[in-house]
């Protein structure tokens, strides 16, 4: 060894430095080569399986593993230079809270990874109950996680986490006070669940704000409005609101009025009402047990035919797709009988007065 490797710099050897160098190059060369390892195999594994959409998500865990690993080597190696005993413990504090750092960022991770895995599953059931499920979970698992992940990381770092805990026990009301709306709306969610006065996809209105349930979670509940704005209710609100779930509706009324002219004669009208009917009866997606289809009243400018009807879909665009079906099919029935659709029209009769005593001009 040569002797200017010996030399000593704050009391450590000079090729302690380059062993701690060396430890660390080594560290992130192994953390590089396992990211790179583990980065070809999943993705190799998702393609062959088809789930492509956690790519994303295993490279978190992958960067996750490859900083623990790193956290490890270092955790091992280092103490082995024999450095003095204040740089050691210093250096060994610190290899062991990046190490519990690295466990917790890997646990996150992986669950990361399996929550969105089973979110995969749950859009390719019928059921929306798992869609409302799966976020809540995840965030009631994740603060679980976060809460011993935090003590982990406290009790690597020589804090005495007995004694943070009864401490804890001390300001109890005072959070307990903080925390209460947080507590009301875990409730809400609770309640949200149980009730199910909505699910993922519905489309709502509460409190004249209106739009598509997009998730609930464990304290608010995110509503996407028809301008694509996001609204962010608390879901303690949920339960004392009055929520009107058009989602949940079975049939879609259609209620309109035909004003047909009045040059049409009864015979002509009676056809066209009965035309209708059978339109509806014959018609896909709509509802067949009830339905009106009647000469109402006469109107200012036209006799009035009320259509009263109920469609059997389970989204606007489908409920558009039939109404713009069944609007043609009565167009072209009108045309057929001859019928013509009335328009405000205002008829203005002029009357020539003449003065008493004069004669009429010719």
């Amino acid at each position: 060894m040569p002797e200017w490797l010996d030399r000593t710099f704050l009391d450590v050897e000079a090729w302690k430095y380059l062993a701690i160098l060396g430890v660390v190059f080594g560290a992130l060369l192994g953390r590089a080569i396992l990211e790179w390892l583990l980065r070809r195999y999943f993705r190799t594994l998702l393609a062959r399986t088809g789930l492509t959409y956690l790519e994303k998500t295993i490279e978190g865990a992958d960067r996750a593993l490859g900083f623990l690993t790193f956290a490890l080597i270092l955790f091992i190696a280092v103490p082995l230079i024999e450095l003095p005993e204040d740089a050691s413990k210093i250096i060994k504090i610190a290899a062991r809270m990046m190490t519990a750092i690295g466990a917790v960022w890997l646990s996150f991770r992986v669950l990361d990874v399996l929550f969105d895995w089973l979110a995969g599953r749950a859009e390719h059931t019928d059921s929306k109950l798992d869609d409302q499920l799966i976020p809540i979970l995840r965030r009631t698992v994740k603060v679980f996680a976060a809460v011993i992940g935090g003590l982990f990381v406290l009790q690597n770092m020589n804090v005495d986490v007995g004694s943070l805990l009864a401490g804890l026990g001390l300001g109890g009301l005072a959070f307990a006070l903080a925390a209460k709306d947080t507590v009301a709306n875990f409730f809400g969610s609770v309640m949200i669940f149980v009730d199910k006065p909505f699910t993922i996809g519905d489309w709502v209105v509460i409190d004249k704000h209106e739009g598509i349930v997009e998730e609930v979670g464990f304290r608010t509940s995110r509503i996407r409005t028809f301008y694509d704005s996001v609204l962010t209710v608390p879901n303690s609100m949920m339960t004392t609101a009055v929520i009107d779930n058009y989602g949940a509706r079975k049939y879609r009324r259609y209620s309109t009025t035909l004003g047909i002219t009045y040059g049409t004669s009864p015979e002509r009208v009676q056809a066209f009402c009965e035309g209708i009917r059978a339109i509806i009866s014959g018609m896909p997606g709509m509802r067949k047990d009830y339905y009106l289809v009647e000469f109402r009243d006469f109107g200012d400018f036209s006799l009035n035919v009320m259509l009263y009807c109920f469609m059997e879909t389970p989204t606007w665009a489908d409920e558009l797709r039939v109404r713009t079906r069944l609007n043609l099919e009565i167009l072209r029935l009108a045309e057929k009988l001859g019928v013509s659709f009335a328009f405000p029209t205002t008829s203005v009769h002029i009357e020539r007065h003449v003065a008493p005593g004069t004669a009429p001009s010719a």
